[in-house]
């Protein structure tokens, strides 16, 4: 026999072939079994269709109950199924896993796929003293029996089967059929990639990641665009958005958790941010090849190595560049640049939450204030259509705003549309405070606005 191969002690010869009588059954139930697949798959252009499909065969091949993917981030350390198939509740059936497994109890899975080695365990009940912490998940789980096989180019993890009650210990035909379903996922994905693939004028190279902040959250790669929405969780989307205004400094587990979500439980919290990062990535990786959340030894932080950019950056930049533009014509080209950015509050999901919120009220004064310098820089050039052009976006996203109706109301008189500016008059009445009404009265007046308008003098 040849020299036998044990994965964390569980005590079997994965090269013994055993009972010959059973072996050669097995390799002729292999043959008939990919024979009947194939004719199936033929028909089936569905990646995931083919994955569920494949993982059904696997059930009925070793009389299983339960197939699915495990798939394992070793870097965070959490396991989670991402597809699976219940030979009596059908694909994706309500399952006793949680929503992320930490795999910190389970060294001999994470041993076993570093070593590309399966796992068989025919009895759970001969492993409840020597793994207590692996029985009871088995138990957890409804597992009598268990078999998988690793995977590891791409996404890593395990093809694993629950309660086999045929071929115990012959792995060979669940390692065909995991290079078949790991195939079907991979193709899943690269079609999901296509789907969020848009061209963008900021993305040069692989590396790119440009992040806008301004209204909702949008990340654009190389490969397309992932919505605030696409994203299906805003506990992430805080997360992500928390490391981007870190900077480049690492967040703890237990800042994160202070600083985003006080009135939980600290200690339970702490422990959800290793699954909230582990589904970031697996949906980020329909974006990118890189990782955007790194993990350190101190906690996380945004990849240093990935050329990350962000509206907020870049309406600073441009800001400051007008600011500092002796030539007219350039300070007007980057104040609109800065202002076309800023699409409203920063993060707006979230603009309310006293970890963000000084963030988001300093981001709208600035964006004011820049409207406000263009305003001004644009009369100068007696540009007024351009003058009512930002003062209608100004008061889409800051309807309160004094200085947009006064912006707005100029423009109406020096174009000469009266009973358009009595229209807005009529708006900011509605809309303001009867002070700041009163504060814009005073402002059309000083502007020598008093007899188009029905102003009574002072």
């Amino acid at each position: 026999m040849e020299q036998t191969r044990n994965c964390g002690n569980n005590g079997f010869d994965m090269y013994n072939i055993g009972d010959r009588c059973e072996y050669v059954q097995y390799a002729i139930e292999i043959e008939r079994t990919l024979h009947n697949m194939q004719k199936e798959l033929n028909t089936c252009i569905d990646p995931r269709k083919a994955a569920m499909l494949i993982m059904r065969v696997a059930t009925e091949f070793y009389d299983a109950d339960w197939c699915g993917i495990l798939d394992v981030d070793m870097e965070i350390g959490v396991w989670t199924p991402i597809w699976w198939y219940d030979t009596e509740f059908g694909e994706m059936a309500q399952t006793k896993f949680e929503e992320f497994e930490l795999s910190e109890k389970y060294g001999r899975w994470i041993q076993c796929l570093r070593d590309h080695e399966p796992i068989i365990v025919p009895d759970v009940e001969a492993i409840k003293e020597e793994m207590p912490d692996e029985y009871m998940l088995y138990r957890r789980l409804d597992a009598n029996a268990v078999m998988a096989v690793p995977f590891w180019k791409g996404p890593t993890g395990f093809l694993t089967l629950r309660n086999a009650k045929k071929y115990k210990n012959q792995t060979g035909f669940l390692r065909m059929l995991n290079y078949a379903v790991i195939s079907s996922l991979n193709e899943y994905f690269l079609l999901e990639t296509r789907k969020l693939t848009i061209i963008s004028p900021r993305i040069t190279n692989a590396t790119d990641v440009y992040i806008s902040l301004f209204g909702e959250l949008k990340i654009t790669t190389e490969k397309g665009v992932l919505t605030e929405q696409e994203l299906k969780s805003p506990k992430i989307a805080r997360l992500l958005v928390y490391l981007l205004l870190k900077g480049k400094m690492t967040a703890s587990p237990r800042e994160i958790a202070s600083a985003i979500w006080p009135g939980e439980d600290i200690e339970a919290t702490v422990k959800n941010i290793k699954g909230l990062v582990y589904r970031f990535r697996q949906t980020f990786e329909l974006l990118s090849d890189h990782r955007l959340i790194e993990s350190t030894p101190t906690g996380y932080q945004i990849n240093p190595r990935l050329n990350v950019f962000t509206d907020f950056q870049l309406f600073d930049k441009k800001w400051s560049i007008a600011m500092k533009a002796a030539d007219h014509k350039e300070k007007v080209e980057f104040l609109k640049k800065a202002i076309d950015l800023y699409q409203g509050p920063l993060f707006g999901s979230a603009r309310d939450e006293h970890w963000i919120m000084s963030k988001v009220v300093a981001f709208e004064y600035r964006y004011l204030g820049a409207v406000c310098e263009l305003m001004k820089t644009l009369d100068l050039g007696r540009d007024y259509v351009c003058i009512q052009h930002y003062a209608s976006k100004m008061l889409l996203i800051a309807p309160h705003s004094i200085d947009g109706y006064y912006w707005m109301i100029y423009a109406m008189f020096q174009l000469d549309h009266p009973e358009m500016a009595r229209g807005e008059l009529r708006m900011a009445q509605r809309n303001l405070l009867e002070e700041e009404y009163d504060e814009l009265i005073e402002r059309l007046k000083v502007a020598g606005f008093s007899r188009c308008y029905g102003i009574t003098p002072a």
